[in-house]
């Protein structure tokens, strides 16, 4: 069972190490992952404490990536709306390049975050050069939130795998 456990650990840390790329579930899979190897040994190997760590640091990651969005938008010179519009064209994007095969969701991801603050603003201003700087900014924040993110994924992964070769 130990052995299931730990392929099934495995799988879904790489998927989420390459999730964090193209959607917001990256840190999600290591946890589910990192909790089914938990159930399945038990809880001898990962317990509880562990559990509660890594769910912090994913929820973290969460709260954090749409933050920063924002942030870089505000940075910017980006109205509230506009950060909005930030976050909604990067779902948009996102979903919109699930349609070439899944190859296209970090390129819409981020073409989304762009003109969703760009559009939004230049609605509201038509001001051409701070709607640029608005889907500028938050084109920063998202890369930054990607940053971040791999950062946690790696804190969450180190963690399990001091605990695991440890037991």
């Amino acid at each position: 069972m130990e052995l299931l456990a730990l392929i099934i650990l495995i799988i879904f840390s790489l998927i989420g190490l390459v999730s964090i790329f193209f959607t917001d579930f990256g840190t999600l899979m290591i946890f589910i992952g990192t909790l089914l190897y938990a159930i399945l040994t038990t809880f001898s190997v990962l317990d509880a404490k562990i559990l509660i760590i890594l769910f912090t640091l994913y929820l973290c990651g969460e709260v954090l990536e749409y933050v920063l969005v924002i942030i870089g938008a505000k940075k910017f010179g980006a109205s509230n709306y506009a950060a909005i519009g930030a976050i909604i064209g990067g779902i948009l994007g996102a979903l919109a390049g699930l349609s070439f095969l899944g190859v296209g969701v970090i390129p819409g991801t981020l073409l989304g975050v762009f003109l969703g603050a760009f559009l939004v603003e230049f609605c509201l201003q038509r001001d051409l050069i701070k709607s640029l700087k608005a889907g500028v900014g938050s084109l920063i924040g998202r890369v930054g939130s990607i940053l971040l993110k791999c950062i946690i994924a790696i804190i969450m992964l180190a963690i399990v795998i001091l605990k695991v070769t440890s037991h």
